[in-house]
């Protein structure tokens, strides 16, 4: 398998590293124009970049220290030149450049005709949609868009954005890829924010409004997330959540909260309001966003329960029992 990834920023090195730590040879290119001088340097800044991740994840024990070379070996840094033959050899071409439209445009052109046409083209931008840069794309059946989040070779999760003309072959090939390097890809429509900014952006600006109206400490407010909000959901799912506590439950706090903040950014979405005409208001109900007739709600909740138990004992933060 030849991987490519085009950009040696932040992302580009991060996906280099992940895929050399699962054994790949990859092939990570500066395609902007550069004296020899000039590139030299990055060659310099970006080893040191590699080298520091891969020291960090030494030091954190997911790698070992003598290990950290052969990962290094793996990742070749080239410069790009039009006469180079490595991109039309390329199986899978990670697109990593800065999120400006005019820079993706000439990047995604130029790939994507030196490129061989059955060699799957990735973007991976978090703001723009998959839709909008296939455009740029010969044979837009081969182009989607994969989201990782930062950092990538610790965050398991990849948002896969196709296009309308991606093919089906080619975002199971990609979900393959992914999985056997011990991701976890997920599929969504071209939509603003994809999945997790479109969420995230939402509790950030939440979080700043809370500061800002001074109800609370930065530092307690970032405590809140940390034991509470965030512990909770790296369990249950938001829509799991929902349906554990009752989607009328998720109505009449919404209703509330709206009133009482004076804004309809709290209001509850219609298909709340339709789930709740339905009586479909989740565990209760045994209907809700999730189908839970033919589950033993009873073990599953158990389950739930024991993985809450095992994250506070890792974080030394379990309760004090003293009987």
């Amino acid at each position: 398998m030849n991987i490519i990834v085009i950009g040696c920023g932040r992302m580009g090195q991060g996906i280099a590293i992940t895929f050399a730590l699962a054994g790949y040879d990859i092939k990570l290119i500066d395609i902007k124009k550069r004296s020899k001088n000039n590139f030299s340097k990055l060659l310099i800044k970006t080893n040191s970049g590699l080298s520091k991740i891969l020291k960090i994840l030494s030091n954190i024990k997911l790698i070992q220290k003598t290990k950290i070379k052969k990962i290094l070996n793996k990742i070749e840094i080239i410069k790009f030149d039009e006469n180079n033959n490595f991109i039309n050899t390329a199986n899978i071409i990670f697109e990593c450049v800065p999120e400006k439209l005019n820079i993706k445009r000439e990047v995604l052109n130029l790939i994507s005709n030196q490129s061989n046409k059955k060699a799957i083209i990735a973007s991976t931008t978090s703001t723009i949609l998959s839709s909008d840069l296939a455009k740029f794309i010969k044979y837009p059946r081969r182009f989607l868009n994969a989201h990782w989040l930062n950092p990538p070779y610790l965050i398991p999760l990849i948002e896969i954005s196709p296009c309308e003309k991606t093919s089906k072959d080619n975002i199971k090939n990609i979900q393959e890829i992914f999985i056997s390097i011990g991701k976890v890809p997920i599929i969504c429509k071209p939509s603003p924010g994809y999945i997790v900014p479109r969420i995230q952006s939402l509790a950030m600006n939440e979080a700043a409004r809370i500061l800002e109206e001074g109800t609370a400490t930065a530092e307690d407010i970032d405590k809140s997330v940390i034991y509470g909000f965030g512990l909770r959901f790296a369990i249950l799912g938001l829509l799991e959540f929902i349906d554990w506590g009752g989607i009328d439950t998720l109505n009449n706090a919404s209703k509330y909260m709206s009133k009482a903040m004076k804004s309809k950014r709290f209001s509850a979405p219609n298909i709340v309001k339709d789930h709740i005409k339905k009586n479909n208001l989740g565990l209760s109900s045994e209907s809700g966003f999730m189908n839970w007739k033919h589950i033993d709600v009873d073990k599953y909740q158990e389950e739930k329960l024991k993985n809450f138990v095992k994250i506070i004992k890792l974080l030394n933060i379990q309760p004090k029992i003293k009987v």
